[in-house]
């Protein structure tokens, strides 16, 4: 597990260093750290090329320059944070820092509850993002993570998946020689639903449903049929009820 801590006060990042530390030697999990001085350092970390991914950023909220809740805005975008926890002593900052990355707050002085709460939290999901292995209609191995696909698209006897680029501003497919309703049934254990007759959604980059729906990072949308609509409205709001109540 990768951590980063921003924080402009250097006591700061090694008390909550400190009580990462007091977690993974209890749990014993592979993990290492990087530290950011500024909302600026972090900002240029994720925007430089081939930056290794970081699990989860305990993030001050109060900073000189670009303050935590800045940075977040533009970090959304980004797939370099997976997850966002604000560290902050602002308790009236707390609405505005939510968001889509945002897993949970801790208040200043951070106690070593909370900050095991939220890496546990990041080990659960990270161990539900399974690598899945399809097989293009060339015959050739694809692996993609779960978290990362965002739709399928049935084509004819073929299916087209869909997922992020590895900037995340923009989506790629590749083509499967499986019927979409074969991949419905190989899905049926993850966050994926059958939205249409020509489509199947992953619950987890799903950030509306109306009478279409729409995902993270994208002006896409994507039907829903007729007679799925009820079912879409009522798994997803069952999706998203049940990751807030692991996160709580």
């Amino acid at each position: 597990m990768r951590i980063g801590i921003c924080d402009d006060e250097k006591y700061a990042r090694l008390e909550v260093r400190r009580l990462c530390e007091l977690y993974f030697g209890e749990h014993k999990t592979e993990h290492n750290y990087i530290e950011f001085e500024s909302g600026e350092a972090v900002l240029a970390y994720s925007t430089k090329q081939n930056s290794d991914p970081i699990d989860l950023l305990f993030l001050d909220v109060e900073m000189n320059g670009l303050d935590g809740i800045r940075l977040k805005e533009q970090l959304l975008r980004q797939r370099v944070i997976e997850r966002i926890v604000f560290v902050t002593s602002h308790k009236d900052k707390v609405f505005d820092a939510f968001g889509q990355k945002t897993i949970g707050f801790i208040p200043k002085p951070p106690a070593y509850e909370r900050v095991e709460k939220m890496l546990t939290i990041v080990r659960e999901e990270k161990r539900e993002n399974v690598e899945l292995v399809f097989i293009g209609y060339n015959g050739k191995e694809q692996s993609i993570r779960l978290n990362d696909i965002v739709y399928f698209k049935a084509s004819g006897s073929y299916t087209e998946i869909y997922s992020y680029a590895s900037d995340m501003t923009r989506m790629e497919y590749f083509v499967i020689s499986k019927k979409i309703g074969e991949v419905e049934q190989s899905m049926e254990d993850y966050s994926v639903l059958r939205v249409h007759k020509s489509f199947l959604v992953n619950l987890a980059n799903v950030v509306s449903v109306g009478e279409v729906i729409k995902v993270r990072n994208s002006e896409e949308e994507i039907p829903i049929g007729r007679k799925y609509k009820e079912q879409v409205r009522e798994a997803y709001a069952s999706y998203i009820s049940d990751k807030v109540r692991k996160r709580i």
